[in-house]
């Protein structure tokens, strides 16, 4: 069950921990996989499965990206796969969008936020369909 008061999942102790370990195990491959950034998996699974709230998902995605980012950047660095001038102007601009949008997400009803996240998703895999 969900507590919509707060958004919490309240799935029992063993079965949020099996989900959560999923959850994130399925985000990382295709992060890594793909470079997309778990979030593109984990939020409609942290909504779906652990049966978080849409704010609450995207919040909580966005908190372990840190560590996601890091784990996967270790083997693209030692292939020397990374343009690291060029990681550290998008980290910057990054920083400052990613702030701006956390602010207005707050503000988005958790069901047109939803619609946003899924336009967002569709609207990019057209685009990788069509190059």
């Amino acid at each position: 069950m969900l507590s919509s008061r707060e958004g919490r999942c309240v799935l029992p102790a063993k079965e949020r921990t099996l989900r959560g370990a999923l959850t994130g195990a399925a985000g990382g491959l295709f992060s890594g996989l793909t470079g997309v950034g778990g979030g593109a998996v984990m939020v409609p699974m942290l909504v779906g499965l652990l049966r978080l709230s849409q704010h609450r998902a995207h919040g909580t995605s966005l908190a372990i990206i840190v560590f996601v980012a890091s784990a996967a950047a270790v083997p693209y660095a030692l292939a020397g796969n990374i343009d690291w001038p060029l990681a550290g102007m998008l980290a910057a601009g990054a920083a400052l969008g990613v702030y701006a949008g956390a602010r207005a997400m707050q503000r988005i009803p958790a069901r047109q936020l939803r619609v946003l996240f899924g336009l967002f998703l569709l609207a990019t895999s057209i685009r990788l369909l069509i190059g």
